[in-house]
Formats: structure tokens, C-alpha cells, sequence
């Protein structure tokens, strides 16, 4: 369901090898028993250089004094959302500095009640007013840390899923016995394991720099009338996880979407959206983009019908009788785009079967000049998760089995890099 607490793969990596030589790491600390281990956090990170912030929950302040932190890091601690009437210049925005400067935000220990608000954009206390001022370039990480019931509470796990699936990193919890008496996940990762994890990614080179990615994603409707066209259920979710794995590692992306919800479109500096309704928009759209990209990536689930003669000006009256709709298939998308595809360009699509699922892709990865094709399965409609089958020209089928979108992408991503050189 999430991604493993072993963060080292550089699909996420947010920074350049380039890094800053003293990042601004924001700490926001939140009402646990382990936020104790958050001082030693802090001070591993102002030992590699760093220049430490520190945010706190009221709660957080239970546990550990904020005089603490501030001796540890140098910095004064926000740890009140509303400052002193006497306040001025920044310190009189707490809810903007540090945060707006940030390179990394980790959040730790992550209680439910804070990943909760994290993950619904709730901003009532220093650390979740923080997370809202972020740049979009800083790196995101949430360190959980409850009883075992609790991280196991399906709503939790919910939660949990929508940060990752949003660009958070995601360490731990760790097993083992628990502040409460029980035995189970809810521990907080090592400190040293934090800052490891956090420097890695850091300083990680991102593997698509400099390269442009081109992704077609949700679906095409094809209007019978103003008010009524043939679509189909497609949600454009695993476009948008495509769409943030690539810009994670690195790549300018131009993302071609038709008709989803705006919780559905992917956001970021990197990531321009352009949008459309038709597959002779799509393709049109397409074009111009198509000669530039380095990746292509063909996610969108195209209409594969229109309207003979085109769509109907005026609504068609509704008629007790049967209604003939002569239909015409409409532009094979991919196709088009791929025949003017160069040397060193990839080009990756996706299958949704019914029946004869390999032989089908198999087929639609030589017809239409794919280099790699993803087959999956209808229960992959409007779904966070799916089957997936990886076919790639020469090589044996993998069944990757059941997947997140996001984890999904991720690995797409992985597997362009590779055929990209």
C-alpha cells in the first residue's frame, strides 16, 4: 500500500548534486513521546552544516521545552501561531519564515492528528501553517510515530497514502515495543536514520535533468451534442503520478490533460498543463510538443469513437423510438505522434484489456512504434491501485502485480531512465 521506510532510490530526489552548502532544514515537531529524539535530530543537522529551523505544535511543548531546541539549533522556535503584538518585520509572520525559505520540511514525530491535517491542507498551529508556505522545491518528509492501532486505523493509513501520493517521503514507523505497553509498528526511525535518509536524498543526482517529458493523460470525450458525448471512466490519476515522478526526478514535463478533477491534475514549477477535450485536440496539442521530448508517455484513454459528420449543434430531443448514432473511429492517437518519432526518443503506452491481455499488448507495442507498454485491467478505472504487466520490444513480459499509481509510476520512471541511456 506505501512505499518502503528504505528511501534510497532517486526517483523523489528533489535536489540537485549541486546543493546548497548550508540547506535550511525546517523541523516541525508535534505532540508525541518520541519528540524527544528530535533534539538529537536537530543536532545531527546543524552538525552536517545545516542551517536548523524549528516549528512546534502546542502539544509538542508538553514534551519538550522549546529552550531546547533553540539552544541546540541557535534560531529562536515558532511555537505559537499568532505573535507578540510588539512583533515586526518577519518574526511578526510565523506562518512564513522559516517555512517559505525551507529546502527540506521534516515532520517528526508525525502523529495522526497532524498527518490528518497535513494530508486535508488544515493550517491551525505553527507546523501545518508551515507546511502550507513551502516552496515547491523543498523536500517533504513525515516521520510517523503512534500506537499500533492507531497507524493501523484505515483512515490513518488513508491519510498516510495521500501525503505520499502528493510528493511526501514517507520513513518509518519502525516495530517494536511501544511507549504504551504494545508491540508493533508506531515506532519513530532511528535519528541517524532520518538525517541519513534526508543528506542522501539531498545530495542525490536527479536522473532526468535537463531532459523533457510528454505526458497524454486522462480521458477524450467525443460530443454527440452540446450536452452529450461518448467518454469513458478514466480518472487521471495514473497521469498525474506520472507526471510527479517525473518532475521529482528531474525533468521539465509537459502534461496534455482532458477532462478530470482538479484533485486529479498534477502541480509544480516543472509541470506545465495544458488542456483539452477531444482526441483531434489531444494529437494537435501533442504535436508541436512531441518533436522536443525525450519521454513520451501515452496515459490518456482515448475515445476510440465520434459521431460520423461530427457533433450535433443543437441537443438532440430525447425520443421514445430508437436512436441510430452512426459512429467513426477517431484518430489512433498514438500512432499519429509515433510515426514521427526520432532516434533516442522513448515512447511508452499503456493497455487496458479484457481478454488476451499479453497478445493484445504485444500487439499495440509493434503497431503502434511503443518502445515499452504497461498492460492493466479495468478495475485500474478511477482506482489509486492495479495490476500491472511490464512488456518491453525483446524482452520477457514482468508482472509487477498489484500497485499503488504513484509506486507504479515510479517504476515506470525508473525504467525510462534506463532506456533513455
Amino acid at each position: 500500500m506505501s512505499r518502503s521506510p528504505q528511501l534510497a532510490d532517486t526517483l523523489s530526489d528533489r535536489h540537485n548534486v549541486d546543493m546548497k552548502p548550508n540547506p535550511a532544514i525546517l523541523l516541525g515537531i508535534c505532540g508525541g513521546i518520541a519528540a524527544y529524539k528530535a533534539i538529537e535530530v536537530a543536532s545531527r543537522f546543524r552538525k552536517q552544516g545545516c542551517s536548523v529551523h524549528v516549528a512546534m505544535t502546542d502539544a509538542a511543548r508538553a514534551f519538550v521545552a522549546p529552550l531546547t531546541f533553540s539552544a541546540i539549533t541557535a534560531n529562536p522556535v515558532l511555537d505559537r501561531i499568532l505573535p507578540d503584538g510588539a512583533a515586526a518585520g518577519e518574526s511578526a509572520y510565523p506562518h512564513l519564515f522559516p517555512a517559505s525559505r525551507a529546502d527540506v520540511f521534516v515532520v517528526l514525530p508525525a502523529t495522526a492528528n497532524t498527518i490528518a491535517k497535513l494530508a486535508l491542507g488544515i493550517g491551525d498551529n505553527c507546523v501545518t501553517t508551515s507546511a502550507l508556505s513551502l516552496p515547491p522545491s523543498c523536500l517533504r518528509v513525515f516521520c510517523p510515530a503512534m500506537n499500533v492501532e492507531m497507524w493501523r486505523n484505515p483512515v490513518v493509513q488513508a491519510n498516510v497514502r495521500r501525503l505520499e501520493e502528493s510528493g511526501w517521503i514517507r520513513i518509518g514507523p519502525e516495530s517494536g515495543a511501544l511507549a504504551c505497553g504494545m508491540e508493533g509498528e508506531g515506532r519513530l526511525a532511528d535519528p541517524s536514520k532520518i538525517v541519513e535518509v534526508v543528506w542522501q536524498r539531498l545530495r542525490a543526482p536527479r536522473p532526468l535533468s535537463g531532459k523533457r517529458v510528454l505526458i497524454l493523460s486522462g480521458p477524450t470525450r467525443e460530443h454527440l451534442d452540446p450536452v452529450r458525448f461518448l467518454s469513458n471512466a478514466s480518472s487521471g490519476k495514473m497521469g498525474r503520478a506520472l507526471a510527479l515522478a517525473a518532475a521529482d526526478a528531474g525533468a521539465e514535463v509537459e502534461f496534455i490533460t482532458g477532462p478530470v478533477p482538479p484533485e486529479n491534475l498534477p502541480q509544480g514549477p516543472s509541470i506545465h498543463l495544458t488542456h483539452i477535450i477531444s482526441a483531434a485536440e489531444l494529437i494537435e496539442a501533442a504535436k508541436s510538443r512531441f518533436a522536443v521530448a525525450n519521454l513520451i508517455l501515452h496515459a490518456a484513454a482515448v475515445a476510440d469513437f465520434r459521431p460520423a459528420g461530427g457533433a450535433n449543434p443543437i441537443k438532440l430531443p430525447k425520443s421514445e423510438s430508437t436512436m441510430n448514432l452512426p459512429l467513426e473511429p477517431v484518430p489512433d492517437v498514438a500512432a499519429t505522434l509515433n510515426a514521427e518519432k526520432q532516434p533516442g526518443q522513448i515512447s511508452i503506452g499503456f493497455a487496458l484489456q479484457t481478454h488476451d491481455g499479453l497478445n493484445q499488448a504485444a500487439n499495440k507495442l509493434v503497431q503502434k512504434r511503443f518502445d515499452a507498454i504497461l498492460l492493466n485491467s479495468p478495475e485500474a478505472l478511477g482506482s489509486d491501485s492495479a495490476t500491472y504487466t511490464w512488456i518491453q520490444s525483446g524482452q520477457p513480459p514482468e508482472d509487477w502485480g498489484p500497485l499503488s499509481k504513484i509506486d507504479c509510476a515510479r517504476r515506470i520512471i525508473d525504467r525510462a531512465v534506463s532506456l533513455l541511456g
